[in-house]
């Protein structure tokens, strides 16, 4: 029987006097790919925005893998395993493709500064001899010594606290006669990153990214641009995938090839996605389950022959 991983409960959003949901409820299955269709103005963007933690909700609930999840803010539910996509990409234009994945990796102990500084493990024995034998290093070495000495024959202890003495200090045996020994070590962010760059590799090939990986967001077509996000969001290891209209503005080819990328997602790394999304010529055929909305409410559900067939769905779209 398929699990229910996320629950929308009679949430209500106001703006004003405008009532923009009014007493939703949905179940999303897991490991399915559900979409949310109605026509303009119907509370679909607010719908999925209280989800993901932008709007917090007047009324009702929002339930993911069983916690309220209410009213969190996006950081968290990131942590959680929800993350989103939006209508209008939001990337890193100057970053390349492969960057702008990295950058959403979470957890790299290069964002503390104390962290940034952990060891994890020693590199080859022979790069600790080599300092040894850098004649420069080693002059470097002596004078650090040397500040070293000089700080304890200062008799008067303020003298000691002189920043001079102190910079002196840390650029001869602090900074540069330490530099040599840093190949020696394994740095934790340096695993990491190593992991990190291993995933991104692979969620591109998944994403037919590959051949672009080095190229500047800016340089990418829209439907390039789109999977870009939905890269990000998978670099989270995000168990759920919330998606604003994926498609809009996409070549029919390309927007085609998106959803069949969607679907391998779904089947290779068990993820659900649940999608905003207007082009129903082209999103119907890879979507398990369908939900339609209409004056801030939720007025079908089934699969997509069922909703669209649907006579309140046929009127809403025809304003019959």
């Amino acid at each position: 029987m398929p699990q229910t991983i996320l629950s929308v409960r009679a949430v209500t959003k106001s703006f004003g006097n405008l009532l923009a949901l009014d007493a939703i409820s949905i179940d999303v299955e897991e490991r399915k790919v559900s979409i949310l269709v109605g026509p303009n103005g119907s509370g679909k963007t607010t719908l999925i925005n209280v989800i993901s933690g932008l709007y917090e909700p007047d009324t009702g609930k929002v339930i993911y893998q069983g916690k309220d999840v209410s009213g969190l803010p996006p950081y968290k539910l990131y942590s959680m395993g929800v993350a989103r996509t939006f209508q209008i990409p939001a990337l890193f234009w100057r970053l390349t493709v492969l960057e702008n994945l990295l950058v959403a990796e979470k957890g790299n102990p290069g964002e503390s500064f104390l962290k940034a500084f952990d060891i994890v493990g020693l590199k080859s024995w022979q790069n600790f001899f080599r300092p040894w034998r850098d004649t420069s290093s080693g002059w470097m070495l002596i004078r650090g010594l040397k500040s070293v000495k000089a700080k304890f024959r200062v008799k008067k202890p303020a003298k000691m606290l002189d920043p001079r003495r102190i910079a002196s200090f840390a650029i001869y045996f602090l900074g540069a006669s330490m530099k040599p020994w840093i190949d020696f070590f394994t740095p934790a962010w340096e695993d990491r990153e190593k992991h990190a760059t291993r995933k991104a590799a692979r969620i591109l090939r998944l994403l037919g990214l590959s051949r672009v990986w080095n190229q500047p967001a800016y340089s990418l077509s829209g439907g390039q641009m789109k999977l870009v996000e939905i890269g990000r969001a998978l670099m989270t290891d995000a168990k759920l995938l919330l998606l604003d209209e994926p498609v809009s503005g996409v070549n029919p080819t390309l927007a085609h090839e998106i959803f069949a990328r969607i679907l391998r997602l779904r089947d290779e790394l068990g993820l659900t996605f649940f999608i905003v999304e207007h082009r129903l010529d082209i999103a119907l055929k890879y979507v398990d389950h369908m939900f339609a909305m209409s004056l801030g409410r939720v007025i079908a559900s089934g699969s997509p022959d069922v909703v669209l067939n649907d006579q309140r769905v046929i009127e809403s779209y025809l304003g019959g």
